[in-house]
C-alpha cells in the first residue's frame, strides 16, 4: 500500500478509543521489523525518522527505504518526522516525501513555537500533509523531582490558545512521560489528559513513553492520547539481539546472522506494543486517502518556491 497520512489512521483512532504506534527506525532492520510487525498484526502503523536518523542513514534513503516497505504490505504505514526543530527540516522531509510532520518548538517561548509552527502547518495543508506539534516539556531521563516535572507540563487552557492559533492536527503534551526511561515508573496525570482533550478536540500525542506502566498507557488512551511514541524500547531490543546472537556464535563473521536476531526481537516488542494500544486489527476496515494531493485551493509546494 502506498504511504499514507496520520491524519487519517489518528481521527479513525481518536473514534474508536485506541492508540496507533509510531515506532522510531534507524536502519533497514528497523524499517523491516516495525513494517513486518504491523503486517502481521493487521495494525495501522507509524514509523518515524528523527534528525538523528536522518543523519545516520540520509534523508533520500530513509523514504526509499520505507516507501518501499509499505507498498509491499497491506497495512497503512505513514512516515514521520520525530522532533524537526525548525522550520527548514520539516520543508525538507515534506519534499523528499514524508506523509506526516512534527515541529517540536517545546523549547521555544510561546509565542516563537506559535509562529513557526502555524508557518509549517500552511505549507504542510497546502498539499494535505499533517502536522504535529508540541507544548510543554517533555524532560530527559535523570534527577528530576516531581515539582519539576510538574512545571513542564502542558497547561489545558494553553495547549486550547495554542491549537486555535497554530491548526495543527495532532498535539504532543507534558503529562508526566520521561524520555529514555529505563524503567517503567512514570505516572500519566490523566486529568490533565483529559482536560486537554476536552478543550483541543484533536488527537493528543504521548512521547517518552518507555516508562509508562501498561496501566497507564491504557487509561492515558482511555483519556484520550491517540498516539504512542516507541523509540527506547526498540533499541533495547536490538541491542538485546546482537548481544545474544553474537554470544551464542562467536566464531560467526556474516553480520545477517546477527542483524536478524535483533530485527526478531524488535518486532516482539512492537507486536507486544500494537496489542497493548488496541491497534492490533484495526488496519481491517481503512480506506486510505491521497497524501500530496492538491489543497482546497489547489496550491502545491512548487507554488510556495515561487515567492
Amino acid at each position: 500500500m502506498p504511504l499514507v497520512t496520520s491524519k487519517e489512521l489518528l481521527i479513525k483512532a481518536q473514534k474508536e478509543g485506541y492508540a496507533v504506534g509510531a515506532f522510531n527506525a534507524n536502519n533497514l532492520e528497523y524499517v523491516q521489523a516495525i513494517v513486518q510487525a504491523a503486517e502481521e498484526e493487521k495494525a495501522p502503523v507509524i514509523l518515524q525518522a528523527s534528525q538523528g536518523a536522518i543523519k545516520y542513514a540520509g534523508l533520500e534513503q530513509v523514504v526509499s527505504m520505507v516507501k518501499a516497505a509499505a507498498e509491499a504490505v497491506s497495512v497503512p504505514v505513514v512516515l514521520h518526522l520525530d522532533h524537526g526543530t525548525d522550520f527548514l527540516q520539516n520543508v525538507r522531509c515534506l519534499r523528499a516525501g514524508f506523509t506526516s510532520l512534527m515541529f517540536d518548538g517545546s523549547a521555544l517561548p510561546f509565542e516563537e513555537n506559535v509562529a513557526i509552527t502555524r508557518k509549517i502547518v500552511e505549507i504542510a495543508h497546502a498539499v494535505n500533509i499533517p502536522v504535529e506539534a508540541e507544548l510543554g516539556k517533555v524532560p530527559q531521563a535523570g534527577e528530576i523531582s516531581f515539582e519539576e516535572l510538574k512545571a513542564l507540563m502542558t497547561h489545558p487552557d494553553e495547549a486550547l490558545r495554542f491549537v486555535e492559533a497554530t491548526g495543527v492536527d495532532s498535539l504532543a503534551v507534558s503529562v508526566g512521560s520521561i524520555h529514555r526511561m529505563q524503567v517503567q515508573e512514570a505516572k500519566l496525570d490523566i486529568e490533565r489528559i483529559q482536560k486537554i482533550r476536552e478543550l483541543v478536540g484533536i488527537p493528543l500525542v504521548l512521547h517518552g513513553a518507555s516508562g509508562v506502566t501498561d496501566d497507564g498507557y491504557r487509561e492515558g488512551i482511555k483519556a484520550g492520547i491517540c498516539k504512542i511514541n516507541v523509540a527506547t524500547e526498540l533499541n533495547k531490543a536490538f541491542t538485546r539481539g546482537l548481544k545474544e546472537a553474537m554470544a551464542e556464535f562467536p566464531d560467526e563473521v556474516d553480520p545477517r546472522k546477527f542483524l536478524t536476531r535483533a530485527r526478531e526481537e524488535m518486532k516482539k516488542v512492537i507486536r507486544a506494543k500494537m496489542r497493548l494500544f488496541g491497534c492490533s486489527g484495526k488496519a481491517k476496515s481503512f480506506s486510505p486517502g491521497v497524501p500530496g494531493s492538491r489543497g482546497e485551493e489547489g496550491a502545491t509546494l512548487k507554488d510556495f518556491e515561487k515567492e
